[in-house]
């Protein structure tokens, strides 16, 4: 049995899928900004499990005795509105691949609307801020606190809202974010409320330096800078839990992505002193210093004489960094408290996870507990394979590419770090959304959709009204998200095109 081969003659029309065609930027910026609206209203129940449930923790929303009616209410509004700006974002995307030479400030119109409820929010799925407030507090006070916790500050407001996980453990930011701190307490007077304030509009600082930074990588790199502006400005993992749960984490990657942004432009030491002051804020953000040394210098020179450059401009942000800390009065012994976040201890985490298992081998196999010593180890091992590969894509940066090996770099240790938060995540995406095509696109909007419901985990919603509702939801939404990231989002696939004289088959 043969089968008909039809060949493609010259001048023959070659049909396409036809693409859905993209909503508009207006359209979908009106139900992002109904989706942040929602969220709003949402948190804004009383007895809401997204935010602390503790008098004084917020100007509104607070009220740990609300019926759970109201609660579950909450709990949908919250549900709904982050499953309405991830599907607004997956459009807005589409839309400016589509639409070549979009003027960036729709995107950034755009992203100041959906910002605007995020800024009246009480923070958002994290304490963390709370743990800010009192350690500058402790510095305003005298107390180092690098040599013990909020606890030091005795019966106080700011030590009420810390999460008792980190009363009794040392600060592990560097000093030039502690002295910020206590600069903010100080401006406000030590009203908490007002110090709560403070760091939102320190993290809108830091979404604003990343807004300035991305467009200017983008041209550096010849993409379009609407695009990677939408993907890293807009992305609601960024907005809600970075402005919203006012995480340091924004400052710390704005100051990067600026730094990198003037070293791409040929101002080497004043990338070099921005990413210093973001390793201030928290210490992966020197893998910037390393790429800006390898970027530094001509790719035919001999990788001995590159590396000499990547430690010239390693010791030029240490020198940097080790000038704050004499100057801040608070010293060196920050270090030390880099391994706090490693108190958490989670299955959820790969390095832990192997700790873990192998510790309940050897339990299980008679060689006697472990467990404690088996997860320092593979907590190390995981460090240094990140620091392996990180090496390996700088490197190999001619062929991966700049952003690319960076994005990646930051990626691997925020995954293989000690303790891995869904917020990590963006440390790497905001540099691959310069560059993000195919596959690494769907990865960055499907990992950013599934972090967005990890910080809204189904599990704390137990004694809602509806728990079964609640759980059955939340599967719902993230396996609605994933599959319109995997089949909505494709390539730019034209409708119909003409084949040229003299193609040939495949």
């Amino acid at each position: 049995m043969t089968s008909r081969v039809t060949e493609l003659q010259p001048g023959d029309a070659v049909r396409t899928l036809r693409p859905v065609r993209p909503v508009s930027l207006v359209r979908s910026g009106a139900a992002g900004f109904v989706g942040s609206a929602c969220i709003l209203l949402g948190v804004a129940q009383g007895g809401s499990p997204f935010t602390l449930q503790v008098p004084g923790a917020w100007f509104f929303g607070v009220d740990p005795r609300a019926g759970s009616n109201g609660r579950f209410l909450g709990v949908m509004l919250v549900y709904a509105g982050v499953a309405l700006m991830i599907g607004s974002w997956f459009e807005i995307v589409r839309t400016v691949r589509r639409r070549p030479r979009t003027p960036p400030g729709h995107v950034v119109a755009i992203g100041v609307a959906w910002t605007l409820p995020v800024l009246v929010m009480p923070p958002l799925f994290s304490r963390d801020v709370y743990s800010y407030a009192a350690q500058g507090e402790m510095v305003s006070r005298g107390i180092n606190p690098y040599l013990s916790g909020p606890a030091a500050l005795g019966p106080s407001r700011f030590l009420t809202f810390v999460d008792p996980l980190w009363r009794t453990a040392p600060a592990p930011y560097g000093p030039a974010w502690e002295r910020l701190s206590e600069a903010i307490v100080h401006v406000t007077q030590r009203d908490i409320l007002a110090t709560l304030v403070g760091f939102r509009l320190v993290a809108l600082v830091g979404v604003a330096l990343i807004a300035w930074g991305v467009p200017a990588l983008a041209r550096s790199v010849g993409r379009d800078p609407t695009v990677a502006l939408a993907l890293a400005v807009l992305n609601p993992l960024v907005l809600l839990v970075l402005v919203g749960g006012a995480h340091n984490d924004a400052l710390m990657l704005g100051l990067l992505v600026a730094g990198c942004a003037c070293a791409r432009n040929h101002h080497v030491v004043i990338g070099l002193v921005l990413c210093a002051l973001a390793a201030e804020v928290k210490i992966p953000a020197l893998i910037g210093a390393a790429c800006i040394g390898w970027w530094w210098s001509d790719a035919s020179w001999p990788w001995r004489k590159r590396i000499v450059r990547v430690g010239a401009a390693l010791v030029m942000a240490l020198a940097v960094m080790a000038l704050i800390s004499a100057v801040s009065d608070l010293g060196w012994h920050w270090i030390n408290g880099l391994s706090n976040p490693g108190v958490v201890v989670s299955w959820l985490d790969p390095a832990t996870a192997v700790g873990l298992a192998l510790g309940h081998a050897a339990s299980f196999l008679g060689l006697g507990q472990h467990t404690a010593a088996l997860v320092h180890g593979a907590r190390a091992a995981s460090l240094v394979l990140a620091a392996v590969i990180s090496a390996g894509l700088i490197a190999r940066s001619e062929r991966v590419g700049p952003l690319r090996a960076l994005g990646w770099s930051l990626l691997v240790f925020a995954v293989l770090g000690p303790v891995v938060w869904p917020w990590y995540e963006t440390w790497g995406f905001v540099f691959l959304a310069v560059v993000a095509e195919g596959w690494t696109l769907r990865i960055m909007l499907v990992l950013s959709a599934l972090a967005c419901f990890a910080d809204v985990p189904a599990a704390r919603f137990l004694g809602a009204a509806n728990p079964a509702l609640t759980i059955a939801c939340w599967v719902c939404l993230v396996g609605v998200v994933t599959a319109y990231a995997v089949i909505r989002v494709n390539p730019v696939t034209p409708r119909l095109r003409s084949a040229p004289a003299g193609a040939a088959g495949g």
